[in-house]
């Protein structure tokens, strides 16, 4: 496994050096999560999906860490363990417990969720030879490409399974329905690899451009049809009743899958669309699938979508679309201040390279800084829903390991900043965000014996590294 090429800290080394330490003694810049805001995240992501009668499909790019995966599919052993990821080393290292699953009877997959390269085909063959067949999938969108990989893979006896992936508009990957090679890529990988063709995936990545629920709600509706077409549209898929059940369609992104939240509870048109259409693809024999990946983590990305509610009572299928839902932190140190400035600004020890350069489309900065540890008496925390009127602190400008904060706002508003002060900060893009640490250290808000932010640490979680 190419994972030995990558090794990690061990989670005891980490414990000794952080269980029990406030969040305030932390060095700084370090990641923090949530657990309790992740572990709502995840269990309202699993309800939605029982309620509804849909799978669920982890994807675990976001934060590449076991205990998460694990917190996404739940513990009862009942309810299937299906991920997807976007590395072949994210899957290497789910290897062991996708075989507990396997030993327990516990149903299980993995979604290999990128169009595959030629030389990875030999590392999927070496990782199918230890899971059941079709517990590996992969996804292929040209018909080349799936010569190139009946040949890359010969006359190895492993199943792999097969998704076509399917473009419903975000045009990144997969293989629109109208293409005249689409119905050829489908019959030819129906009939050269039989049963191990699995059904079709979608991710609707432009979904993060939505600015509504109603636009959530349409982009789910969007892909639901794309592959209902998908399928109607090649005639080899009249396939005896046993495996035509096993066909799955698979939908989503994190504004689109969790819009799912909305529909139980909402009357609208376009609720009432989905849950139909839901249904029809149901009695048709298809398994309707929903994956996404930032979820649990959430970000002002997220956030800024308005894909769901921000402000109604969570529920055990529905969690509030807010910054208080964000599970992921960064930790960052004021280094110096320049209060003389036209705008009070302040550097940070945290650049590009902790919080990444994606932008949010809702205000002009990298991060805000919460209502938290050294922040907690602030006047204003920065809300982008004031259209304004916004005041608070916020990421203005970044290099690679510095960050310039900037007070957006009256000035009469701001709240001074003192060297060595410890802040909390949420980031744009959570996937980005994290990739920069080799570990998340982990806090638990339901658990706190102390009042405020200054939580002590609780666990830490390792993140894998490598591709």
């Amino acid at each position: 496994m190419s994972s030995s090429n990558y090794p990690l800290p061990t989670q005891s080394s980490l414990h000794l050096q952080y269980l029990g330490q406030p969040l305030s003694s932390l060095p700084t810049p370090s990641a923090v999560i949530d657990r309790a805001i992740v572990r709502r995240n995840c269990n309202a992501m699993l309800q939605v999906c029982k309620e509804l009668d849909v799978g669920f499909r982890a994807h675990i790019k976001s934060h590449k860490t076991l205990e998460l995966s694990k917190l996404q599919v739940g513990s009862d052993p009942s309810t299937p363990a299906h991920f997807v990821v976007s590395t072949i080393i994210e899957a290497e290292n789910l290897l062991p417990f996708l075989l507990d699953c396997v030993a327990i009877k516990r149903s299980c997959s993995v979604i290999y969720g990128v169009p595959i390269a030629p030389s990875n085909v030999s590392r999927l063959v070496q990782l199918a030879s230890k899971l059941p067949p079709w517990t590996l999938n992969i996804l292929l969108d040209n018909i080349n490409a799936f010569a190139s990989y009946q040949q890359q893979k010969g006359s190895s006896t492993w199943e792999i399974g097969t998704f076509v992936k399917i473009d419903t508009g975000y045009h990144r990957a997969g293989i629109q329905t109208s293409s005249p090679s689409f119905e050829p890529l489908v019959n030819a990988v129906i009939h050269e690899s039989g049963n191990a063709f699995r059904g079709f995936y979608s991710h609707f990545g432009h979904s993060y451009g939505g600015n509504s629920e109603d636009d959530a709600a349409e982009g789910l509706l969007e892909e639901l049809w794309g592959l209902k077409k998908a399928a109607a549209a090649v005639p080899t898929l009249n396939f005896d009743s046993e495996h035509r059940n096993g066909v799955t369609l698979t939908v989503g992104a994190t504004p689109t899958a969790t819009a799912a939240q909305n529909i139980l509870s909402s009357s609208s048109p376009k609720a009432n669309e989905v849950r139909e259409l839901i249904t029809q693809l149901r009695e048709r024999g298809f398994r309707v699938e929903l994956h996404a990946g930032v979820y649990p983590l959430l970000d002002l990305q997220q956030v800024a979508t308005h894909a769901r509610p921000s402000s109604s009572a969570p529920t055990p299928s529905f969690m509030p679309l807010a910054k208080e839902a964000i599970g992921l932190k960064l930790l960052v140190e004021v280094s110096s201040v320049y209060a003389e400035r036209e705008k009070p600004e302040a550097l940070i020890s945290a650049g590009s390279l902790a919080f990444g350069r994606e932008p949010c489309k809702s205000y002009p900065g990298w991060g805000i800084v919460s209502p938290s540890l050294g922040n907690q008496h602030a006047k204003s925390v920065y809300d982008d829903s004031k259209q304004g009127n916004e005041s608070g602190w916020i990421i203005g400008r970044i290099s690679q390991e510095h960050g310039i904060l900037t007070w957006e706002g009256e000035r009469a508003l701001c709240s001074d900043l003192e060297i060595g002060q410890k802040l909390l900060v949420w980031p744009n893009h959570a996937c980005v965000a994290g990739a920069g640490f080799g570990w998340y250290v982990v806090v638990d808000s339901d658990s706190a014996t102390e009042p405020g932010d200054n939580l002590p640490v609780v666990d830490v979680w390792v993140r894998w590294r490598g591709w």
